[in-house]
């Protein structure tokens, strides 16, 4: 009979399973070795020895491998149908798990967790490799609707031997796509046009936040006729840092995702078909598409138009009565005390406000300061 000694016991676990489990119940059915005896030498319980001797005498014998632990029945797996119905999202949205989620819930379907469309998608080999990690980027968002618009052009893209930029319009706080014009140039008459009929259908926002492409000229210095129009409406205009696109952070991943999901698959053969794919997907981007900033929402739920309708015209800029007024040369300059102070090219023609303080002389277009001079910058330019 074949003995074990105690410095010859070798746990199962960092073992081959089916070499001891053999021994064990050929010590106990060959040798007649006692089931108490047979479980202190090879280390076991009498549990697992009963166990294994009854795999052993059923018929057919016994492997002495490990079973499955799959369960028989999956009452709460996903159904093939609904399977199939989120690869089919995949395919035709390009979305992640957390999007393809909330559309399912949007449509009343039974909706798995996100954990489990993930899965789906990964067994489908639907999912790109993951990005290496990035830093986390810090977030700014306005708490009201319309308190502030990003706008930016992208592009170009070519059509029938023409360069289109898009417009785009953003709503900062609800990421609602108010605008996405092809246009033809980037100029301010054009961006202008595109804003007045948005100004019309929407409302008007609070403030405009766009590039330096719109800024005054002589080193930002004064105002543009981009600013100055704004400006009439009681427009706040904002712009970004130069060379930092990230002061314009959601019109710039807004576009990431146009690239993504629009340009592999718009029509290009005509400005019309390139116009009318941009308008259906908007309306698909605002009230469809889930948005993991806003918690999953879609945009349009989150948005609502501004109560600040725009007028049938431009209004005239006013000011209180016994203002000093000046107008503003074809240079962009006025005249203030024998020194001719730069206002801004867009403010040619215009009518300002000046203001002589104790210590300082400042220059008003509507509401806004254009120019802050000290006295002593003032004597200094008088000087020249």
């Amino acid at each position: 009979m074949m003995s074990f000694g105690k410095e010859a016991v070798m746990p199962w676990k960092v073992q081959l399973m089916s070499k001891p489990r053999a021994d064990l119940i050929q010590s106990i059915l060959v040798e007649q070795t006692p089931i108490a005896q047979a479980c202190r030498s090879f280390g076991v319980s009498r549990k697992t020895a009963y166990k294994w001797l009854r795999r052993a005498q059923a018929p057919g014998g016994c492997s002495f491998q490990d079973r499955s632990r799959r369960p028989k029945s999956s009452p709460r797996k996903t159904s093939k149908t609904l399977e199939k119905r989120i690869v089919k999202l995949r395919d035709d949205f390009k979305w992640g798990a957390r999007k393809l989620r909330a559309i399912l819930q949007q449509r009343r379907h039974a909706v798995p967790s996100i954990r489990t469309v993930h899965a789906i998608l990964h067994r489908h080999q639907r999912l790109a490799p993951p990005p290496p990690p990035r830093p986390i980027p810090q977030s700014f968002v306005r708490p009201e609707p319309n308190e502030l618009w990003q706008l930016d052009f992208k592009g170009p893209v070519e059509i029938r031997r023409q360069r289109i930029h898009t417009l785009s319009v953003l709503d900062d706080h609800s990421r609602f796509l108010l605008g996405l014009h092809a246009a033809t140039d980037l100029t301010y008459a054009t961006t202008r046009s595109v804003l007045w009929v948005l100004f019309a259908e929407f409302g008007l926002p609070e403030a405009i936040l766009c590039d330096n492409a719109f800024a005054a000229r002589n080193s930002g210095i004064g105002l543009s006729a981009f600013d100055a129009w704004l400006l009439q409406l009681d427009i706040k205009p904002v712009h970004g840092r130069p060379y930092h696109p990230q002061t314009q952070g959601k019109v710039e991943r807004f576009h990431g995702t146009l690239q993504r999901e629009l340009w592999p698959v718009i029509r290009r053969d005509s400005r019309t078909h390139f116009q009318s794919d941009l308008d259906r997907w908007r309306r698909r981007y605002n009230t469809l598409r889930p948005h993991e900033a806003l918690d999953d929402q879609t945009p349009r739920r989150c948005w609502r138009p501004s109560l600040r309708r725009r007028p049938d015209k431009l209004p005239e800029v006013s000011y209180p009565a016994g203002s000093i007024l000046r107008r503003v040369g074809t240079s962009g300059e006025v005249c203030w005390r024998g020194a001719r102070i730069l206002a801004g090219w867009g403010l040619a023609g215009q009518t300002v406000r000046i203001e002589d303080s104790e210590h300082d002389v400042s220059i008003y277009f509507a509401r806004h300061c254009v120019r802050r001079l000290t006295h002593a910058q003032l004597r200094k330019r008088r000087s020249l």
